[in-house]
């Protein structure tokens, strides 16, 4: 497997910090947000992600909201519906920009391969082949 490439996970153990008031230096564990703490790790672990969790709710409500007459929302409603779209936007200009910036170190990446193309013909090659070269 390619470095960086992959999903990087730790777990840490917060017992050390439950038993000196959730603080040790500047470090900040909060282990108070849910009810089942061991159950929310098997959730993000075994189902989804936080993120890919509210992706699915936004994009859901994406769908509700463009197919429902917003023409009679009062200002407030109107206002907590724009606000909702404004966030989705926002965290797909994000995600957009991380995709960039995985181009550009791909980019740089293949071009420190091609520096020694003797050494890294075959790395090379099935780049080329990836893509269609």
């Amino acid at each position: 497997m390619a470095p960086l490439s992959g999903n990087v996970t730790q777990t840490i153990d917060t017992g050390l910090f439950r038993a000196i008031g959730d603080q040790l230096g500047f470090v900040n564990i909060n282990t108070n947000g849910s009810g089942d703490p061991e159950l929310e790790r098997r959730i993000t672990d075994q189902v989804a992600s936080y993120g890919r969790q509210l992706g699915r709710v936004l994009d859901a409500l994406d769908v509700l909201i463009r197919h429902t007459d917003l023409a009679n929302l009062g200002q407030q409603d109107r206002h907590a519906v724009d606000e909702l779209l404004r966030l989705r936007a926002d965290v797909e200009a994000v995600k957009a920009k991380a995709a960039a910036d995985d181009v550009d170190r791909l980019v740089a990446q293949i071009h420190a391969l091609r520096a020694d193309p003797q050494a890294n013909g075959g790395t090379l090659d099935r780049l080329r082949e990836a893509l269609g070269d």
